[in-house]
């Protein structure tokens, strides 16, 4: 579970010293290794492989067997969903906040964040998911341990009204949107 921060080297006290120039807004990127999915979806893929080699080398006895293909096809689905879950990603730079799974990502620009907030209510899933929160339809990208912290950021239109995210530095990541939402305004 590795945190890359690319402004590391800057440390707290002297954000509030500098101007936004130096200040090291310009871009944050926070890559999160999922290990609880990766032994998930890993084991799982494992079974699909196994039983796709034990079709192709002893068969099934079954009456009616599925065709050869099935189960290594289904090893490398697995495989390519395994690979994909692999890393929460949370990217801000000036223009945007990116989060998401490999290719499965949500691009935001500044313009349309409406507010932010920090949720700790408990979640027991992890994953890529969509659900419904205090009447409005919300995107979760959720990894950390059950009870761990999410930003969940509003938008001003769409039929998806909320994004929320987990990230292992939720302070500095909300420093860093109010300060691209701010910028945005003035």
């Amino acid at each position: 579970m590795k945190t890359k921060n690319v402004n590391e080297s800057m440390t707290q006290d002297s954000i509030y010293r500098k101007g936004d120039d130096q200040i090291g807004y310009k871009e944050y990127t926070e890559k999160i290794f999922c290990k609880w999915m990766f032994l998930i979806l890993a084991t799982v893929t494992a079974v699909f492989s196994f039983l796709g080699v034990y079709e192709i080398m002893i068969g099934w006895q079954w009456t009616e067997p599925l065709p050869v293909w099935f189960w290594p096809v289904m090893a490398l689905f697995l495989l390519v969903i395994t690979i994909n879950f692999l890393r929460l990603t949370i990217k801000i730079d000036s223009e945007n906040l990116t989060v998401g799974f490999g290719i499965l990502k949500k691009k935001i620009p500044w313009d349309k964040v409406k507010d932010y907030y920090l949720d700790e209510t408990s979640s027991l899933w992890y994953g890529l998911r969509l659900r419904r929160a205090d009447g409005k339809w919300r995107t979760v990208y959720n990894l950390i341990v059950i009870g761990g912290p999410r930003v969940v950021v509003s938008l001003k239109e769409g039929r998806i009204r909320e994004v929320a995210f987990s990230t292992k530095n939720p302070e500095e990541v909300m420093e860093k949107i109010e300060h691209h939402i701010n910028s945005k305004i003035s």
